[in-house]
C-alpha cells in the first residue's frame, strides 16, 4: 500500500489467486504534470519554489520513501514518523548520518497519548487498526496477526507547534487505514492551508477495522479546502473489485498558483 508495500501486497494477491494492475492514463495537457506521482510531486515543488521543502513521511516504515524524498529534494528536511521499534531501529541505522532526516518514534493520530498497535508478521501491514476476519483472503497465512504493543501517539498540529513548523510542503500518509485519524489531528495545519500537497493511501474495501474509505478521506480533505488532483496506482482483484491506491490532494493556494495556469489542449 502506498510506496512501501506495493510489492508485498502484489505478492500476497498472486498467492491468493488475484492479479493487481495499475490503471494507466494518457494526459492531454501540453504542460501537464507527469503521470507518475513522485515525478508530479517534484514538479509541483519546483513550480511552487520549494528549494528546501519540509516533508512529513507519516508511516515511514523502513525508510524507502524517506530516502526517495531526500534524493528528490536534496535540500529537504524529512520528518519520518514511525511507531514500531523494529522499523525504528532500521530507520536509525539507515539515516543515522543524515541530520536532515528526523525520526519521530510515534504513531500519528488525532491526539497525543498511548494506543494499542497491531503488529503483523509482515511489518509493512502494522496498524493502529486491527484486521477484520473477512479481510483474511487478502493476506497469506504467514502474514497474519502477530501480537499487540502499546505505542505513543501524537497529532501533527501538536508536533508542528512544538517544533515551530509553520509550513509543510508535502505530507505523505501511508498508515494502513488510519489516514482519517491523522487528518483529524491536523485540523489547524490543513484548515489554514499550511500544507501544499497531501499524498495519501486510499482504500475501497475494509482491509482494517474502521479503516477510512476513500469517500471519507476525500470528503474531509474537501471540507478542509483541498482539491483532489489525481489518483494513482489503483489496484483491483482479479474479479474486478477496486481495493486500494493513492490520491494526491492540493491546497487552494497550490491550485491557484500552479494548476490553474496549466494550458490544456482541446
Amino acid at each position: 500500500m502506498g510506496f512501501r508495500s506495493k510489492d508485498f501486497i502484489a505478492g500476497i494477491a498472486a498467492r491468493c489467486g488475484y492479479r493487481l494492475e495499475p490503471i494507466r492514463r494518457d494526459v492531454g495537457a501540453a504542460d501537464a504534470l507527469p503521470s507518475e506521482p513522485y515525478a508530479a510531486m517534484r514538479e509541483l515543488m519546483g513550480r511552487l519554489g520549494h528549494a528546501s521543502p519540509v516533508v512529513f513521511d507519516v508511516g515511514a516504515n523502513k525508510g524507502d520513501t524517506a530516502a526517495l524524498f531526500r534524493g528528490m529534494f536534496p535540500g529537504s528536511t524529512v520528518h519520518a514518523f514511525e511507531p514500531f521499534p523494529e522499523t525504528i531501529a532500521m530507520l536509525r541505522e539507515r539515516f543515522g548520518g543524515d541530520d536532515a532526516v528526523r525520526i519521530v518514534e510515534a504513531a500519528v493520530s488525532r491526539e497525543a497519548g498511548r494506543a494499542t498497535f497491531h503488529v503483523n508478521h509482515a511489518h509493512a501491514t502494522n496498524s493502529l487498526l486491527a484486521r477484520p476476519e473477512e479481510s483474511e483472503r487478502f493476506y497469506p497465512k504467514n502474514a497474519g496477526p502477530k501480537g499487540e504493543i502499546e505505542v505513543a501517539t501524537i497529532s501533527l498540529d501538536d508536533y508542528c507547534d512544538a517544533q515551530g513548523i509553520e509550513r509543510v510542503a508535502l505530507l505523505k500518509l501511508d498508515i494502513q487505514g488510519g489516514e482519517l485519524m491523522a487528518i483529524g489531528g491536523a485540523q489547524r495545519l490543513l484548515g489554514e492551508g499550511r500544507v501544499d500537497v497531501v499524498y495519501s493511501e486510499i482504500q475501497f474495501v475494509e482491509l482494517y477495522e474502521g479503516a477510512a474509505q476513500f469517500d471519507q478521506v476525500w470528503g474531509e480533505m474537501r471540507r478542509l479546502g483541498y482539491w483532489l488532483f489525481d489518483v494513482y496506482d489503483l489496484h483491483r482483484s482479479a474479479g474486478g473489485q477496486l481495493l486500494y491506491g493513492d490520491a494526491m490532494f492540493v491546497s487552494a493556494d497550490c491550485r491557484e498558483r500552479v494548476l490553474r495556469k496549466l494550458r490544456v489542449d482541446r
